[in-house]
C-alpha cells in the first residue's frame, strides 16, 4: 500500500516553485479523463478485481455530514459499489501510513483493490467507490485536512475491459434494499467527518491490496528518515465501526441453462421445427413430372404382373386339360393250353388301353390358342411398355444429372466431396431433392413387385450418393427426415444414407448434433406420410390364427401400445442401426481436444475449455434425454438402454477428462483465472445431476442398470449426498423440484433420520426385483467411487442400508441376501474399516440374522481389516461364552479365520504381534473349555480334508467338536508367535518382539498354557514351544522342549511338528551337536517319518529292500513333503549374508537322516536325501554330502570297525549276497540325484583303494583270468579287508543307472559320461596295450556281456 509522508519544512520552497506547473498538468489530465464509469452489479460468486479508489493531486475537501447524506441519497442503486479498504481506512486503534513510489511526470496512479474488497453489511450487493485527492501543497496538510467521499469517477482502461469481459460470463447479482445502502453511506460519512478531529494517532499499515503501484515519488535520501505523522484522527466511539463486517464467503452456484448457452449456443431442438418446415415444402411431390413417370412405370409393372399371372393361369389350365386328354384302362388276357407232357397250363397278360377324349382335345386346342394369343399380344405389349417406361425414368435421371457439370462429374466418377461450386448448384440441388422426395414417396407404399421396389432403391441410392457429395448439412438432414418417415424395416436399405463426419469437418459437430436431435425427437406427420400403409388398405395375405394381430404388453401385463396406431412405429432394430451411424467416438475425440495424430494432452486444457466441455456435454445429454422420453415404450426397451449407455459414456468421458484436469491443476493458483476449481466442480456436479434426473425418469425401461456404472468418483461429497437422497425419492415424483428445494446439508439430515429407512422400505416394495438390485448396486458403486477425502458417514449409511435390506428386513432378505453379500464385500474391499460398522450392527441383530451372517463375513475381505481392542473383546466373548453350536461362536471362528495373520505390503505384520499372542491364548482357553475331555488326536485332524471352517460345518456335516478342533489347529499354526517366524525366509522381515521372551510361570496370563502343558495337551505343547522361552533357548529346548515335541509326534500332529522345527532349528544350525547327539530327538524324527509313511516302525528294517519296496511303495506323506519344503527354505535363507551358510544346513540334515539304522531302505529318508543331493549339486556343495556318505560307506565295508562286525559282514558276502551299498539293487530309477551322489562317492573309494587299476592290470597281464579271479588277486595284492562284489564295480553301476534314469532327467548326460569314461579308459603303455581299450576284455564276464547287449544292441560295437 502506498505510504503518505510529510516532507520537512525545507522542501516547502521547492514545492511552491513546482505548484503552478503541476496544476497545469493536473488540469490537462482532468480534461482528458473520461466520464464516470458505471459498472453493472455482479453476483456474489464473482471474484473479479474491482477498481476501488483513485488518488489525484488536488486539495482535500471536507464534506459535512449533511453533504455526505445528500450525496448518498442522490445516488441510485446502479452507482453503488463495494466499499474497499482504501489507503485512508481508519479503525479504533490504527491510523493509516502510506508507502511512497516515484511517479513519472504527469502520471496518475490508481490503487485498485480486487478480491478482498469490503462489502457493506447493509447492502452487500452494491459497491461504494472512494476517491481521495492529494493536495498540491503537501506541507500544509495539517491545516487543510479534508476528505471527500463520492462515486467512482474513472478507472484504468485495462481494468475496465477486464471487468467487462468477466461480467459477460457471470450472472447478475440481485439488488438489495436501497435503504440499507443509504444507512451504510450515512455511517461512512459520520466516520469520515470525525477524521480531522483527532489530535494525534500512530499510523500503521492495516491492509495490503494486490498489485498496487506506489502513490508518491521516492523521497530523497536526506529526508527519508524523517517521516512525521500524516493525519491526526479522532478515536471512534464505543461499538462504532467504520465499515460493515465482511460477509461470509458467498456460495458458488451453477450456471442456468440459459447461461450455459453462452458456451454452447446451438439450439438443436428449436431447429427441428425449422428444418421440418423446409422438409415439408419439398417432401410432397404428387404433381411432379418425375412422379408421373414413376407412377406410369408402376402401372406398367402392375399390368405386366397381371399379364404374367394370367399366363400362369392359362398354363395351369392347359396342364389340367392335358391331364384329361387320354383315358387309360387296365386290361388282362387269360390263355390256357396243354404242354407236350400233357400238363394243363395257364398264363395272364396285363396291359393298358388308351382312349383319347375328344372334348378335352378341343378344349386343349382352344387353351393353346388363347395362350399363344396372350403371350404374343398382351404379355409382349406390357413387357414392352414396362421396359419403355423404365427407360423413360432412366432418361429423366440422366438428364437431371447431366444438366450440371458438377453433378455429372460426381455421378460419373463417384469422387469425393465437391471442391468447387457452380452458380446453378442451388437450383440443381432443388430438382435433385424433389426427385429424391418422389422416390421416397414410392417406398412408403405397399408394393408386392420386387422388381419395382429394387429399381426404386437403386435410383434412390444413386441420387442420394450425389446429394451427399454436393449437399450441405441441411441436405443431410433432409434425407434423415425422409428416412424417419419411411415404414418399418427402413434400416435394411437406408442406413448408408446417413453419413456423419465429425473430424476434419467444420460443420461436423453441427451435423452430428442436429441429426441426433431429429432422431431423438418425435417424428411429426409420420401417419400422414404412411397413409398408404394403413392395415385397412392392405389386402389380407393369409387367414387363420397365425394371421392375427400381436399385442405387446409390459411386465405388468398391461397393453403397452394401441394396435390401431402401432403400425406407424419404427422397429427397434431400425432405431438401433440408425443410432449406430452416429460416430460418438469421433465426437468425443473432437470434444476432448485430441490432435490429428491421436495425441491426448489434457494438461493443455484451460478453464474456459473445461466449461465449454461441460456445456456441450450438457447439451448432448439433453438430446439423449429427449430420446428417453420419446421412446418410452416397452417395444423400445433395448434402444432406450442404448441411449442410457450413451449418457453413461458421455459422463464417463467428461469425468475422466475432469479428473485429468484436476490432477494437473491441483494446488495451482487459479484465483485469477475466469473459473476457479470450485466453480468448475459445481458445474460438473450439476451436469451429473441433470443426467441422473433424466435417467431416473425412464426407470420403467430398465436403464437403471447404467446408474450403477456412473462415474461417481469425480463428484463432490455434497453432490453424492444429494444424489443418494434423490434415489430414495424416485417413487415420489417431482425430483427436479425436490433437488432444488433441499440443500445437501438437509439431504444428509433427512437420510440420518430414523424414520427414513421405513420410508425406504415402502419405496422398495413398489419396485420389481431388478430395479431393487440396480438401486442397491448403485448405492454400492457410490460408496466405492471415492478413495480419498472419503465421508465416513456417507459410506456408513450406505452399508447399513444394504445390510438392513439384505439381512434384517423380512420382506427383502430372502431375495437380496446374496446380492447384498457381494455388494458389501465390494465396498469393504475399498474401505476395510467399515467392517467394524458391520460387526457392531451384526452384534445387535445377530438373533434376527442367524446363520446368514456367517456367509456374509465369509464374503467380506477380512484380510484387509485391522480390528480394534474392543472388537477383539467382542470376538473373545462370542468364542468363550457361547457353546460351539451357537451362531455367535461360529461367527467368531469365521472372523478369526478370515483375518490376515501374515505380513502386509511393507514386510511387517498386518496385525500387531500382541494380537497374535492374545488370539493364541484365546483359542487355547476355548480348546480347554470345549475339547479338554475329548481326546481328538492328531490323526483325526491330519486326515481331515483341509477346508474352511464354514465348509466343514455346513457342507461336510462334521460334528461341532470335530470342526472346532480342525479350525483351532489350522488357525494356531497361522499365528506368528515365535521370533523366528518367517525370519529366515527370503524378503521377509523378522518379527520384532517388544520385550524378552516370557516364561510360562512368570505371568498369570500364561496360566491356561501352563495347565495345558502339564496335562499333556498337544495344542498347549505347541504354544509353549512357540511363545515361551522353551522354544527360544537352546538349553531349555534340549531339557524341556524335546519331550513336548515328542508329545506332538506321538499324538500324530505331524504338520505341527514341521512348524515347530521350522521355528527352532535355525537356533541349532551353528551348534548342531546339541541335537545330533540327542538320541531322544533323533528317535522322534524317525518316528515322525514312519508315521507319515503309514508303515509301522521297524518293519522296513526287518526285511530286504525288495520286500520293503512293496510295503512302502514310492509314495510318501504330505508332511514329509512339507518337511522337505522347510529344509529347502532353510538352505535358501542360509545363503544370504550373515547367515550360517548352506553347508551347515546340509550337514545337519544328512547326519540326522543317515544316523538311523539301515536308513537307505526308508523311502521317506531317500526322498529327503534325494532333494538334499539335488540342492547340494545346484549349490556346488556336493563335497560335504559325499564326505559324510564316504565315511559311513567305509564303515559299512569294514574299515574302522570292530572285528565282530567284520566277521558278520564276511559271512553275509560268503552266503552269496552282494556287497552292501547305499543304492540297494542295481540302480535307483526315482532317486536319481541321490544315486548320482552315492556312485560318485563310491568311485572316490574305488580310486582311493586303486582296486580298478589293479584289476585292469591283472586282466591285461593274464588274459586267461576271469574278472572274479582278477578281483581276488587285487584284494590280496592291496590287502583290502573286504572287496566289493563284481556287480558293485562302477562300470556296471553307471551303466545300470543310465538305463533306468528317465530320459528327461537333467543328470542323464552326466551319467552316460561317467560310464563312457570307464568304458573307453586306456590302461596305459606299461601293459603293452596302448591302442586297445582294456575294458573290452571284460566282456568275458557273463553279467557284463548281458549288460552290453542292452547298452550296445549293434553287434559291431
Amino acid at each position: 500500500m502506498a505510504e503518505a509522508v510529510r516532507p520537512p519544512r525545507r522542501a516547502k520552497a521547492k514545492a511552491s516553485r513546482t505548484k503552478t506547473k503541476e496544476k497545469k498538468k493536473y488540469e490537462t489530465l482532468q480534461r482528458e479523463e473520461p466520464a464516470e464509469v458505471s459498472l453493472p452489479k455482479t453476483s456474489r460468486e464473482l471474484e473479479v478485481p474491482t477498481p476501488a479508489c483513485e488518488f489525484k493531486e488536488d486539495h482535500l475537501k471536507v464534506l459535512t455530514e449533511s453533504q455526505l447524506q445528500n450525496d448518498a441519497s442522490g445516488q441510485n442503486e446502479s452507482e453503488m459499489f463495494e466499499v474497499p479498504l482504501t489507503s485512508l481506512t481508519i479503525s479504533n486503534e490504527e491510523s493509516l501510513t502510506c508507502d511512497t513510489e516515484t511517479l513519472k511526470e504527469g502520471e496518475v496512479t490508481r490503487a485498485c483493490v480486487g478480491d478482498d474488497a469490503v462489502r457493506p453489511k447493509g447492502d452487500p450487493g452494491d459497491n461504494v467507490g472512494t476517491k481521495v485527492e492529494i493536495p498540491e501543497n503537501f506541507t500544509e496538510i495539517e491545516e487543510d485536512k479534508l476528505v471527500q467521499s463520492g462515486p467512482l469517477e474513472s478507472t484504468l482502461q485495462p481494468a475496465v475491459s477486464y471487468i467487462q469481459q468477466e461480467m459477460e460470463n457471470l450472472q447478475v447479482r440481485e439488488t438489495q434494499n436501497r435503504k440499507e445502502g443509504k444507512e451504510a453511506l450515512s455511517l461512512s460519512s459520520k466516520v469520515l467527518q470525525n477524521v480531522g478531529l483527532q489530535s494525534s494517532c500512530e499510523a500503521k499499515d492495516i491492509f495490503q491490496p494486490p498489485r498496487v503501484k506506489k502513490l508518491y515519488p521516492q523521497l530523497p535520501a536526506e529526508i527519508a528518515g524523517d517521516v512525521p505523522a500524516l493525519v491526526a484522527v479522532k478515536s471512534l466511539l464505543c461499538n462504532e465501526r467504520l465499515y460493515p463486517e465482511l460477509p461470509s464467503q458467498p456460495e458458488v452456484v451453477p450456471f442456468t441453462k440459459e447461461q450455459l448457452k453462452i458456451f454452447e449456443p446451438g439450439s438443436w431442438l428449436e431447429n427441428v421445427e425449422s428444418y421440418l418446415e423446409e422438409f415439408d415444402s419439398m417432401a410432397h411431390q404428387d404433381r411432379h413430372e418425375f412422379h408421373e413417370l414413376l407412377l406410369n412405370y408402376s402401372r406398367c409393372r402392375k399390368q405386366l404382373l397381371l399379364a404374367e399371372a394370367e399366363l400362369l393361369a392359362l398354363m395351369s389350365d392347359c396342364q389340367n386339360a392335358k391331364s384329361r386328354l387320354w383315358h387309360f384302362k387296365e386290361e388282362q388276357l387269360s390263355v390256357q393250353g396243354i404242354c407236350a407232357d400233357q400238363v394243363k397250363v395257364s398264363g395272364y397278360h396285363r396291359y393298358q388301353r388308351v382312349e383319347m377324349n375328344e372334348n378335352a382335345l378341343g378344349e386343349l386346342k382352344k387353351l393353346f390358342d388363347a395362350k399363344s394369343e396372350h403371350l404374343h399380344q398382351t404379355l409382349a405389349l406390357h413387357s414392352y411398355t414396362s421396359v419403355l417406361s423404365r427407360l423413360q425414368v432412366e432418361s429423366y435421371i440422366y438428364t437431371l444429372l447431366s444438366s450440371s457439370a458438377l453433378l455429372r462429374s460426381i455421378a460419373i466418377h463417384q469422387e469425393g466431396r465437391a471442391s468447387k461450386q457452380i452458380d446453378s448448384i442451388p437450383s440443381d440441388l432443388c430438382q435433385l431433392k424433389e426427385c429424391i422426395s418422389v422416390l421416397f414417396m414410392f417406398t412408403r407404399r405397399v408394393n408386392e413387385d420386387t422388381q419395382f421396389h429394387d429399381d426404386i432403391l437403386l435410383w434412390l441410392q444413386k441420387l442420394v450418393s450425389v446429394l451427399q457429395r454436393v449437399g450441405c448439412p441441411g441436405d443431410h438432414l433432409f434425407l434423415l427426415n425422409h428416412i424417419l418417415r419411411c415404414p418399418a424395416g427402413v434400416s435394411k436399405w437406408a442406413v448408408p444414407f446417413i453419413q456423419i463426419r465429425v473430424l476434419n469437418n467444420p460443420s461436423g459437430v453441427f451435423h452430428f448434433m442436429q441429426s441426433l436431435a431429429l432422431l431423438m425427437s418425435p417424428v411429426k406427420n409420420r401417419a400422414e406420410f404412411l397413409c398408404h400403409m394403413k392395415p385397412s388398405e392392405r389386402k389380407p395375405s393369409s387367414s387363420g390364427p397365425a394371421s392375427g394381430t400381436w399385442t405387446l404388453v409390459d411386465e405388468g401385463g398391461e397393453e403397452d401400445e394401441d394396435p390401431e396406431t402401432s403400425w406407424i412405429l419404427l422397429n427397434e432394430d431400425d432405431l438401433v442401426i440408425l443410432l449406430s451411424q452416429f460416430p460418438f467416438h469421433d465426437l468425443f475425440q473432437h470434444l476432448l481436444g485430441f490432435k490429428a495424430k491421436g495425441d491426448y494432452l489434457p494438461e493443455t486444457t484451460r478453464p474456459q475449455d473445461m466449461m465449454k466441455i461441460f456445456a456441450f456435454a450438457d447439451s448432448l445429454v439433453e438430446l439423449l434425454a429427449v430420446g428417453l422420453e420419446t421412446f418410452n415404450r416397452a417395444r423400445y426397451r433395448q434402444f432406450v438402454k442404448r441411449i442410457g449407455y450413451m449418457i453413461r459414456m458421455t459422463l464417463g468421458y467428461v469425468s475422466d477428462h475432469w479428473a485429468q484436469y484436476v490432477s494437473h491443476n491441483q494446488g495451482s493458483g487459479l484465483a485469477l483465472q475466469p473459473y476457479s476449481m470450485e466453480k468448475l466442480q459445481v458445474e460438473f456436479d450439476e451436469l451429473f445431476l441433470r443426467a441422473v434426473l433424466h435417467v431416473l425418469k425412464a426407470k420403467r425401461l430398465g436403464i437403471w442398470l447404467f446408474m450403477s456404472e456412473m462415474p461417481y468418483g469425480t463428484l463432490s461429497v455434497q453432490m453424492l449426498w444429494k444424489l443418494f437422497y434423490l434415489m430414495h425419492q424416485v417413487e415420489s415424483g417431482n425430483l427436479e423440484k425436490l433437488c432444488t428445494a433441499l440443500p445437501p446439508a438437509e439431504c444428509k439430515k433427512h437420510l440420518q433420520d430414523p424414520e427414513h429407512f421405513v420410508n425406504f422400505e415402502k419405496c422398495l416394495s413398489s419396485m420389481n426385483s431388478s430395479e431393487e438390485i440396480c438401486l442397491l448396486t448403485t448405492f454400492a458403486q457410490m460408496a466405492q467411487a471415492r478413495r480419498t477425502n472419503v465421508d465416513e458417514d456417507f459410506i456408513k449409511i450406505i452399508v447399513l442400508e444394504i445390510y438392513e435390506v439384505s439381512y434384517v428386513t423380512l420382506s427383502t432378505r430372502e431375495t437380496f441376501s446374496k446380492v447384498g453379500r457381494e455388494l458389501l464385500g465390494a465396498i469393504t474391499a475399498i474401505h476395510p474399516e467399515i467392517i467394524s460398522v458391520l460387526l457392531d450392527r451384526v452384534q445387535d441383530t445377530i438373533d434376527q440374522v442367524g446363520m446368514v451372517s456367517l456367509y456374509l463375513f465369509k464374503e467380506l475381505p477380512l484380510h484387509l481389516w485391522r480390528p480394534s481392542a474392543s472388537e477383539i473383546a467382542v470376538i473373545r466373548d462370542w468364542l468363550l461364552n457361547y457353546n460351539l453350536t451357537t451362531v455367535k461362536n461360529k461367527l467368531a471362528c469365521v472372523i478369526l479365520e478370515g483375518l490376515n495373520w501374515g505380513f502386509g505390503e511393507q514386510t511387517t505384520l498386518h496385525l500387531d504381534q500382541a494380537v497374535h499372542a492374545e488370539v493364541a491364548l484365546m483359542i487355547l482357553e476355548a480348546y480347554q473349555r470345549y475339547l479338554a475331555q475329548k481326546p481328538y488326536a492328531g490323526l483325526l485332524s491330519e486326515s481331515m480334508k483341509q477346508v474352511s471352517y464354514l465348509a466343514s460345518i455346513v457342507r461336510y456335516g462334521e460334528t461341532p467338536e470335530t470342526s472346532f478342533n480342525q479350525w483351532a489347529w489350522n488357525l494356531i499354526l497361522r499365528l506368528k508367535l515365535h521370533k523366528n517366524d518367517y525370519g529366515l525366509q527370503q524378503n521377509c522381515a523378522t518379527v520384532s518382539f517388544s520385550r524378552t521372551v516370557p516364561e510360562m510361570t512368570e505371568s498369570p496370563t500364561f496360566h491356561p498354557l501352563l495347565k495345558a502343558v502339564k496335562a499333556g495337551m498337544p495344542i498347549g505343547c505347541y504354544l509353549a514351544l512357540a511363545m515361551t522361552a522353551v522354544g527360544h533357548s537352546i538349553e531349555k529346548f534340549c531339557a524341556e522342549g524335546i519331550p513336548l515335541l515328542g508329545i506332538l509326534v506321538q499324538s500324530r500332529h505331524l504338520r505341527t511338528v514341521v512348524h515347530v522345527l521350522d521355528k527352532i532349528l535355525p537356533l541349532f544350525y551353528p551348534c548342531q551337536y546339541y541335537l545330533l547327539k540327542n538320541e531322544q530327538f533323533l528317535s522322534h524324527l524317525l518316528l515322525f517319518l514312519h508315521m507319515d509313511s503309514g508303515v509301522p516302525q521297524g518293519v522296513t528294517q526287518q526285511v530286504t529292500h525288495k520286500v520293503a519296496q512293496h510295503l512302502t511303495g514310492a509314495s510318501h506323506g504330505d508332511n514329509v513333503k512339507l518337511l522337505n519344503s522347510m529344509i529347502q527354505a532353510h538352505i535358501s535363507v542360509s545363503t544370504q549374508p550373515n547367515e550360517v551358510g548352506p553347508v551347515a544346513v546340509l550337514e545337519f540334515w544328512v547326519q540326522a537322516l543317515i544316523s538311523q539304522h539301515l536308513w537307505y531302505r526308508e523311502q521317506p529318508i531317500l526322498f529327503l536325501m534325494d532333494h538334499l543331493c539335488k540342492t547340494a549339486f545346484q549349490l556346488m556343495q556336493e563335497d560335504c554330502v559325499q564326505k559324510l556318505l564316504y565315511q559311513q560307506h567305509k564303515n559299512a565295508l569294514g574299515y574302522h570297525c570292530d572285528r565282530s562286525l567284520l566277521s558278520s559282514l564276511m559271512s553275509w558276502i560268503v552266503a552269496g549276497n552282494i556287497t552292501p551299498s547305499f543304492v540297494e539293487g542295481l540302480a535307483l530309477p526315482t532317486q536319481v540325484w541321490f544315486a548320482w551322489t552315492v556312485l560318485n562317492m563310491e568311485s572316490i573309494f574305488e580310486e582311493d583303494s586303486q582296486l580298478r587299476r589293479v584289476v585292469e592290470g591283472e586282466l591285461v597281464i593274464n588274459s586267461a583270468l576271469t574278472p572274479d579271479q582278477a578281483l581276488k588277486k587285487a584284494q590280496a595284492q592291496l590287502k583290502l579287508p573286504i572287496v566289493p562284489s563284481l556287480q558293485r564295480l562302477l562300470i556296471y553301476r553307471w551303466a545300470h543307472q543310465a538305463l533306468v534314469t528317465p530320459s528327461d532327467h537333467p543328470l542323464l548326460p552326466l551319467i552316460w559320461q561317467k560310464f563312457f569314461l570307464l568304458y573307453l579308459h586306456r590302461p596305459g603303455p606299461q601293459y603293452g596295450y596302448g591302442t586297445q581299450c582294456s575294458i573290452k576284455l571284460l566282456r568275458i564276464s557273463p553279467p557284463f556281456a548281458l549288460l552290453c547287449c542292452s547298452v550296445f544292441p549293434h553287434p559291431g560295437l
